[in-house]
C-alpha cells in the first residue's frame, strides 16, 4: 500500500519552497506586493479585492434543483458583506449528478429564470459571481435520484468509497453526454449574467475522479497516463471554450493531495494545474483531501480556534502558485485578517477564500475593511451543514443556539462545547 503523506511531511520534502525574496544577502517580506483591499483583475473579471467567497453547497434549492427565495437571500447576504466574488456551491450539470439534498442545478434551461435572479441580484450589491458546475460521478446518491433511467455513473467500476455503491463505467458515449452538459451549463450561465464558471476537480467529484488514480482504473483513452487522465478535462474545456464569448472566464478547483491510496501526489497535480494554464484556465483555487481522507487529513478542518491552527493549505497553494503564471486561490481556515495579509505578503495565493466565517458573519469584510479586525467568529464546528440536509439551508449552529439559549457569546464553556462536530 502506498504510504500516506502528511502535509508536514510535504513540508519537510523540500516541495514547498520559500515564500522569503532575497534581496542582496538580505532576506526581506514582499512587503510591497499585493494588498488585501485593492483592485484586481481574474482575466477579465475585475474585483474590487482580494476576498472571494468559497463554494459550499448551501442547501437552499428545491427536490430538484431549481432556485429558492432561500438561495437567493442567502448570496445577498453574502454579497453585502464585502467580498469581491462569489463562487457559487457546485451546479449539478445532469440529474445523476446529485450527491446532496437540495443542490441547486444547471442542467435544463428551464432553470435559466432562477439563474438569472441569483446573477442579478448579487450583482446589485455590487458583487461579482462565478458558478461552479459539477457532477459527482461516483459520489453521487442514488437515493436522490429523480429522473426516470438515471444511472450511477462511475469513472470505472471503482465505489466513491468503501461503504458506496459499484458505479456503472462510463461508456464513449456517456463521457460525450457528459462533456455536452458541462458545456451546456456554461453557456447557460454565461446566458444568464454570470462572471464566469468554475469547474470543479477537487474533493472526490466527477472530474476529480478522472484526474486521480485512486478512482482511475480505465484501460482506454481516458485512464492509465497523465495524459489520458487530463483528456475529459481538456475536452470539456474545449468544449466551453467553443461555445462561449473567449473573455468568459474559466476557473478550475484543484485537490492537490488526496490523502487516500493511489490518489494524487502534489507533483503530478502541478502537471495538471501547468496544463490547465497552458488550456487558458483563468485561475485555480488549490485545495486538497476528500471525505475518505484519512481522519486526522479529512477536509474541513474543525476547530480551528487559534491562529496557529489557520491557513492549513496553505502550503499546496504555494507549491502550485510558484511555478504559475496565472492566479492561485488559496483555501482552508483563514480566520484571521493577519493571516490573510500573510498570505499575500509570503506570496502563498493571489487571493483568499473563505465560506464558513461567511456563514456565521457575512459582514466579516466589511467589519475588517471599516477596522474591526477582531479574528472571524466562526469556530469551525461544521454544524452550519445540519439545517442544510433539512432543505432550511445552512446556518451557523452557534447562532442558532444563541437564539434559542440567549447565551452570551463569550461563554467559554458554551463555545468549548459546542466546537465538537456533530454536537
Amino acid at each position: 500500500m502506498t504510504k500516506k503523506h502528511s502535509r508536514r511531511d510535504f513540508l519537510k520534502s523540500g516541495l514547498a519552497a520559500s515564500a522569503i525574496l532575497m534581496v542582496g544577502t538580505k532576506a526581506t517580506r514582499a512587503s510591497q506586493g499585493p494588498q488585501l483591499f485593492e483592485k484586481s483583475s481574474i482575466g477579465s473579471l475585475e474585483l474590487p479585492n482580494r476576498f472571494i467567497k468559497s463554494s459550499t453547497w448551501s442547501g437552499t434549492g428545491d427536490k430538484k434543483g431549481y432556485m429558492t427565495d432561500l438561495a437567493l437571500t442567502f448570496h445577498n447576504e453574502v454579497a453585502r458583506g464585502g467580498v469581491g466574488l462569489i463562487l457559487t456551491g457546485n451546479q449539478i450539470v445532469m440529474t445523476n449528478g446529485i450527491s446532496l439534498p437540495y443542490s441547486i442545478g444547471n442542467y435544463v434551461d428551464s432553470q435559466s429564470e432562477g439563474l438569472k435572479k441569483l446573477a442579478e441580484s448579487i450583482h446589485k450589491e455590487g458583487c461579482k459571481v462565478v458558478v461552479q458546475i459539477s457532477h459527482s460521478l461516483a459520489r453521487s446518491n442514488p437515493k436522490l435520484f429523480f429522473a426516470e433511467g438515471d444511472e450511477l455513473w462511475g469513472v470505472s467500476a471503482v465505489p466513491y468509497s468503501s461503504d458506496s455503491t459499484v458505479p456503472k463505467e462510463m461508456t464513449q458515449s456517456d463521457i460525450t453526454r457528459l462533456v455536452e452538459a458541462y458545456a451546456a451549463a456554461a453557456v447557460r450561465s454565461s446566458k444568464c449574467g454570470f462572471d464566469g464558471v468554475m469547474l470543479h476537480g477537487a474533493h472526490g467529484y466527477g472530474l476529480h475522479q478522472f484526474l486521480s488514480p485512486a478512482w482511475n482504473r480505465r484501460g482506454d483513452s481516458y485512464g492509465g497516463s497523465f495524459p489520458n487522465r487530463y483528456r475529459v478535462v481538456g475536452e470539456i474545456l474545449e468544449a466551453i471554450k467553443g461555445s462561449v464569448d473567449p473573455q468568459f472566464p474559466i476557473l478550475f478547483k484543484l485537490s492537490a493531495q488526496d490523502f487516500v491510496d493511489k490518489g494524487l501526489e502534489p507533483p503530478e497535480t502541478l502537471e495538471i494545474a501547468r496544463r490547465l494554464q497552458y488550456d487558458g484556465i483563468a485561475a485555480i483555487q488549490v485545495s486538497a483531501c476528500c471525505s475518505v481522507s484519512g481522519k486526522d487529513k479529512h477536509c474541513p478542518k474543525t476547530e480551528i480556534l487559534e491562529e496557529k491552527d489557520e491557513g492549513y493549505l496553505l502550503d499546496f497553494s504555494q507549491y502550485v502558485k510558484e511555478a504559475l503564471r496565472i492566479p492561485v486561490i488559496a483555501v482552508g481556515g483563514v480566520r484571521s485578517l493577519s493571516t490573510a495579509e500573510g498570505v499575500l505578503k509570503d506570496g502563498k495565493a493571489d487571493y483568499i477564500s473563505l465560506a464558513r466565517p461567511l456563514i456565521r458573519e457575512p459582514n466579516l469584510i466589511n467589519r475588517w475593511k471599516s477596522g474591526n479586525t477582531a479574528k472571524a467568529k466562526c469556530i469551525s464546528c461544521n454544524g452550519c451543514f445540519e439545517t442544510g440536509m433539512q432543505g432550511l439551508g445552512i446556518s451557523c449552529k452557534i447562532e442558532r443556539m444563541l437564539k434559542e439559549n440567549k447565551q452570551d457569546s463569550t461563554s467559554h464553556s458554551f463555545l468549548h462545547t459546542s466546537a465538537t462536530p456533530g454536537s
